[in-house]
């Protein structure tokens, strides 16, 4: 049985070896430093995790090491989105036979995509599965926004009930509660907007900032949902100088760079994709140093 998305739920980077290839190893002991920190869940290509940047068979391999690595200490997410419905299908498919706990897709394509090919798209590949899909709408990198009534018409389907909200109107997470009350569960898919989604309702945080400082992010959730609103603001105004940086940035660059400034290193992204500047580097080092608990051993990052 599948465990339910809930809290905190990280995006993880996908670290890779010298030659590119994906790091199995160092992926099964960032979820096991990611579960230590208290996240609720984890996420294995997440826009954080350079979905476009692996093969198919490259993107099986890693969801059949992450899910039996983890087995049900959280639960496990995968990000099945494809260029063509066809290879979602077959992705989601492979990752129910794998024992993940859900997917999340997002819109992946060159043409954008109609409200009818968005809703057949979709509905092909939750109809092809049993396990949850939550819908991921991300138009500032997918060039693709999930409008209120395209996820009215997708929440119909038994197995679509949740979605990452990341568009750049805060007010969806609003609009989209008051729509769905109650068969639509929203997780802040913003980093930098985290604790304004999370008052305004978002039942979840789906993040990538949590590769960098998921204590302080688990944290941060814990406040809001408890009502401590002046001590979770208060924890946000040391949070967000980071959460704005690596949205400037880019958050597969910085997650990156941030984990060879905290000494636990990942590899570098899969070109064309690099590393933060050494400029840039020595700007987050110093902002994760003001965050405390977070850089115990920082180091230089060599320039690209």
């Amino acid at each position: 049985m599948t465990k339910d998305m809930n809290g905190v739920v990280s995006f993880l980077l996908t670290p890779t070896t010298a030659d590119g290839s994906i790091d199995g190893e160092r992926l099964c002991r960032l979820a096991d430093e990611q579960i230590a920190a208290g996240i609720d869940g984890l996420t294995l290509f997440g826009s954080t995790g350079a979905i476009g940047s692996f093969t198919e068979d490259e993107r099986r391999g890693a969801a059949d090491v992450l899910v039996r690595h983890v087995a049900g200490r959280v639960p496990v997410m995968i990000g099945t989105g494809a260029m063509t419905t066809a290879e979602a299908v077959r992705l989601s498919r492979h990752a129910e036979q794998a024992g993940a706990d859900a997917v999340l897709v997002v819109p992946i394509t060159y043409w954008l995509l109609t409200d009818e090919e968005l809703l057949a798209h979709y509905r092909s590949i939750a109809g092809a599965i049993h396990l949850p899909l939550m819908l991921y709408n991300n138009p500032r990198l997918s060039g693709v926004d999930l409008q209120p009534h395209v996820v009215a018409q997708l929440v119909e389907t038994p197995n679509i009930g949740a979605i990452k909200e990341a568009a750049p109107d805060l007010m969806r997470v609003s609009i989209l509660a008051q729509m769905l009350p109650g068969r639509l569960r929203i997780f802040a898919g913003r980093d930098a907007a985290a604790f304004e989604m999370l008052m305004l309702g978002a039942e979840g945080w789906t993040s990538g900032l949590a590769n960098i400082a998921p204590r302080h992010c688990v944290e941060l959730f814990r406040l809001v949902r408890g009502g401590e609103t002046d001590a979770a603001r208060a924890l946000w105004h040391r949070l967000s100088p980071i959460a704005t940086f690596t949205r400037d940035k880019g958050l597969v660059r910085a997650c990156h760079t941030a984990c060879e400034i905290m000494g636990r290193p990942a590899g570098r992204p899969r070109p064309p994709i690099g590393v933060l500047s050494s400029e840039d580097a020595r700007r987050l080092e110093a902002l994760m140093t003001a965050l405390g608990d977070v850089a115990p051993a920082p180091r230089k990052v060599a320039a690209e």
